[in-house]
């Protein structure tokens, strides 16, 4: 079976301008030669709300029901002027023209990243595919869940007038470095550090694996002398109630005996409390 070219582009969130952060909130996708215009729109505004603080829910919904209307207008006018399927030849060329016309970039909260091609064999699968992996994927894995613990202290220390003063720094030696979101630094050294962790994955092992690789790079970074005395994990721990929460207190253990301080990562006045501490 002959492949179809699709070209597609993924529909990014960016609320915060001086961020720069985003979420991926859609796909819209065309395979002109199978007559084929669809697009998919992430729901749930929970998520987005979780990953950028503060936000006002309304703000995505009525945003999001602007642009599937823009979207529903695109295809209506991109089937009758190019894909329409009573005439015997499809303008390639203007379905071309009026997709990228769509995708271009534009300044706005919700705006499209580069197209892209793909070939497929049927267009609304790889439509549900690629929404799949670029949208719902992105709210599942650890490292998008320590992003959004990231962009909350992030957006707590700004709130707090103290942002400008934290920024990511690789810390230790030529023999040994690790990167760090959030460094104070003072005089050309780390004065103090601040590092979210996400340990609520559903699996102890993972909770033990990637808890672990933490504890072994603060304890070879204190080995070398190399870490300041104030050094603080926000974490994000599994309930209290579940078998997993043996493993997140094996790694707690494990931070504070290398003299880290564990906070939870919902504590917003004890992380600004270290954040703001004078002397």
């Amino acid at each position: 079976m002959k492949k179809l070219a699709c070209q597609y582009a993924l529909l990014r969130f960016r609320p915060f301008v001086e961020t720069g952060e985003f979420a991926n909130v859609g796909v819209v996708l065309m395979a002109p030669e199978a007559r084929f215009f669809g697009f998919r729109l992430l729901k749930r505004y929970g998520r987005i709300t979780q990953f950028f603080h503060q936000l006002d829910y309304k703000i995505y919904l009525n945003g999001k029901e602007l642009f599937k209307e823009e979207l529903e207008r695109f295809s209506t006018n991109l089937r009758r002027m190019a894909l329409d399927g009573r005439k015997r030849e499809i303008d390639l060329t203007l379905a071309r023209n009026l997709f990228a016309e769509l995708v271009r970039p534009r300044e706005a909260m919700l705006q499209f990243d580069e197209q892209r091609i793909a070939l497929a064999d049927e267009p609304k699968a790889k439509l549900d595919a690629l929404y799949d992996h670029y949208v719902e994927r992105n709210f599942v894995t650890k490292e998008y869940q320590e992003r959004l613990l990231e962009s909350t202290v992030r957006k707590l220390l700004f709130h707090a007038k103290v942002g400008n003063n934290y920024r990511q720094e690789k810390i230790g030696n030529d023999d040994f470095a690790v990167n760090f979101p959030f460094v104070h630094m003072a005089d050309g050294k780390a004065e103090r550090i601040i590092k979210p962790l996400y340990l609520d994955q559903g699996d102890s092992t993972k909770i033990l694996t990637h808890g672990g690789q933490w504890v072994d790079k603060v304890r070879r970074l204190r080995k070398r002398n190399a870490l300041p005395d104030d050094v603080l994990f926000p974490i994000t721990a599994p309930p209290p109630s579940t078998k997993q929460f043996g493993a997140f207190e094996e790694i707690r253990d494990d931070l504070q005996k290398a003299s880290i301080q564990v906070v939870p990562a919902n504590d917003d006045k004890l992380i600004l409390q270290f954040a703001t501490r004078t002397g």
